[in-house]
């Protein structure tokens, strides 16, 4: 893998600037440092517990629960879950940070066009926890988000980092420029993205990345939001629908047979 400190990043105004763009459109991916302080995460952080403790809870209308993961336990058979739907949806707080923070212009501005932001369709923006043992998700497979024809498309993955990652927890490993070649004609050798809590990574929908397994004691929450500059679809239409129901089996866990395969 190609050094992380190689990796450029840029300081977010609240619009897109012409660099900024541009490597974006080259590259297919683009880091903005510091985006969030460490209050904005700790709101993000709180409307997490709420809305997962509310989900177990059966408070959330079953459309709008987690389809794609499996809950995990602890020693006590306490649940926890790793990937909460529709989370701006349920968490005021954090839609009105996001909008604060001028967020939605980085949809047309990496775009180039008007987009929309993922909310009450195809999950929403959606929070995600990676842990290294005694969970359903340690890491996930090599994909595209969407391909480039899709209805949707073109589409720009935010993602909010809620804590350090490192390639010792899983960071995010993308292949620059994949998403302007067939991904199957290119060899997976991936740059590994290291940022710190309150960056934000934002990727195109069909470049190719994936997430490694977490190799030590930390856990990593993310919360992604969607711009969208495509066709949008019916209110209540589900990711595993627009996606494919295969998604799921991109995720991996950490089983003892799994954690077994790794020695």
């Amino acid at each position: 893998m190609s050094s992380p400190q190689r990796v450029a990043r840029f300081r977010f105004t609240g619009t897109v600037g012409a660099d900024e763009r541009a490597f974006y459109e080259r590259h297919g991916f683009l880091i903005y440092r510091n985006v969030f302080g460490e209050q904005d995460i700790q709101v993000i952080k709180e409307d997490a517990e709420r809305l997962e403790r509310d989900t177990l809870q059966g408070k959330i209308p079953a459309e709008h629960r987690d389809v794609v993961l499996e809950p995990s336990y602890d020693e006590d058979g306490k649940p926890s879950l790793h990937r909460l739907p529709y989370f701006t949806l349920y968490s005021p707080r954090t839609r009105d940070l996001v909008e604060r923070r001028g967020l939605d212009a980085l949809g047309p501005g990496l775009l180039g066009r008007p987009a929309w932001r993922f909310e009450d369709v195809i999950d929403g923006s959606v929070w995600q926890m990676k842990r290294a043992k005694r969970t359903s998700y340690n890491a996930l497979d090599w994909h595209l988000d969407f391909p480039h024809d899709h209805p949707v498309a073109p589409l720009v993955n935010v993602g909010i980092y809620l804590d350090a990652a490192t390639t010792r927890n899983g960071c995010l490993v993308v292949v620059p420029g994949s998403h302007r070649f067939p991904p199957r004609r290119l060899d997976p050798l991936g740059l590994p993205l290291v940022v710190e809590p309150g960056d934000v990574i934002c990727h195109t929908n069909n470049i190719l990345h994936h997430s490694g397994r977490v190799l030590d004691d930390t856990c990593r929450a993310t919360l992604y939001l969607y711009y969208a500059a495509g066709e949008r679809p019916a209110a209540g239409t589900t990711y595993t629908h627009t996606a494919g129901e295969q998604f799921a089996t991109l995720f991996t866990d950490a089983s003892p047979e799994s954690e077994e395969a790794l020695r």
